[in-house]
């Protein structure tokens, strides 16, 4: 069907380009994870044609010994709550997950100067001004977060998603 011919084809591109740059091991980031849900930004009906799921599963197919990092799992609200929350469960379920880093070590100003030029809802800016607001509120400097129980809206790709 529609889903193995893509990933037929990605894997073949993919591959290809990993061997031609002598790649031996990949680290593979996702802001927002997506690749662990499929995400909204697929085409046709299947969430496994969503760009970073096909990325992801191109990867695995290399052989290459790869680490997936996920950073601010359903942040952009690409992926629905329960979705992201069940597809974690999962990984940690199949010892996948390795950990959790809930202040992301402090990268996330260095990440959001490098995406500088991004436009403001792209993952980077988006993980960006979530933990500025959060900072913001701990010190009391902030309204309490937008929407029930700390959640607020984004919008990406045409669809709008709660995002805590």
């Amino acid at each position: 069907g529609p889903v193995a011919e893509a990933s037929a084809e990605n894997q073949v591109a993919l591959c290809g380009a990993l061997r031609a740059m002598r790649i031996d091991s990949v680290v593979a980031v996702d802001l927002g994870g997506d690749s662990l849900t499929g995400g909204i930004d697929f085409k046709g009906s299947d969430p496994e044609m969503g760009r970073d799921r096909q990325v992801l599963q191109a990867l695995r197919a290399s052989g290459l010994p790869c680490v997936h990092v996920v950073l601010g799992p359903g942040c952009d609200g690409e992926s629905a709550i329960d979705a992201m929350r069940r597809a974690v469960r999962e990984a940690d379920e199949r010892g996948a997950l390795l950990g959790v880093l809930p202040q992301m070590l402090g990268i996330v100003p260095a990440m959001a100067g490098l995406a500088a030029s991004l436009s403001p809802n792209r993952t980077p800016n988006i993980i960006q001004r979530a933990m500025v607001r959060e900072a913001e509120a701990a010190g009391g400097d902030a309204a309490a977060p937008e929407g029930e129980a700390g959640l607020c809206s984004i919008t990406r790709h045409g669809q709008t998603q709660a995002v805590p």
